[in-house]
């Protein structure tokens, strides 16, 4: 199965699936998003930022999606976190799932899909979507940041491929926002 045919297939499955096979691809994070002891100092107003623990695999090309995503918006932004008062513990180590930027934008689509747009949309529609677009169909690819560069060569499609996925995962939202 070549690539895109692989980010077809993730594109059919429910989101607890995609959710599955991602983890069973790349395996599970080692380390939780953040410290819980930063994250409760700053939910108490102490400090301004939460320090986070070392998930990170951008240098292998992959980003971290925050499983939970189809019950809070984004997850990682204080002001969010704050206003949605998110638990710690879907900031943990068994609540997080590595993936590339198109099988990121997948998780979105598909997290709007079932949230009937709730969630899910706006990461896919800011983040996601304008990164694909600008790095495989605008040619923008990424010169400075090894991690961005990382990101683009492990997703690496065509420019026909990113616009025929970018079109089905766009043709999934507008049928929700039919309904």
């Amino acid at each position: 199965m070549d690539k895109k045919d692989e980010y077809l297939s993730l594109l059919s499955k429910p989101y607890n699936e995609a959710v599955e096979f991602l983890l069973n691809k790349y395996g599970a994070a080692e380390d939780d998003y953040y410290r819980e002891k930063s994250y409760e100092r700053f939910l108490n107003g102490e400090i301004k930022s939460i320090a986070k623990g070392k998930f990170a695999r951008s240098l292998e090309g992959l980003e971290c999606h925050h499983i939970f995503e189809n019950k809070f918006l984004n997850m990682t932004d204080g002001a969010f976190i704050k206003r949605q008062n998110i638990p710690y513990k879907y900031h943990k180590k068994e609540y997080l799932v590595f993936c590339d930027i198109v099988e990121h934008a997948i998780l979105h689509t598909l997290i709007a899909k079932e949230t009937s747009l709730e969630f899910g949309y706006p990461g896919y529609i800011v983040f996601l979507r304008p990164k694909i677009e600008d790095w495989y169909i605008k040619k923008d690819t990424p010169q400075k940041s090894k991690w961005h560069i990382a990101c683009y060569h492990k997703a690496y499609i065509t420019t026909e491929e990113a616009l025929d996925l970018l079109e089905k995962m766009d043709n999934i939202l507008l049928a929700e926002k039919t309904n």
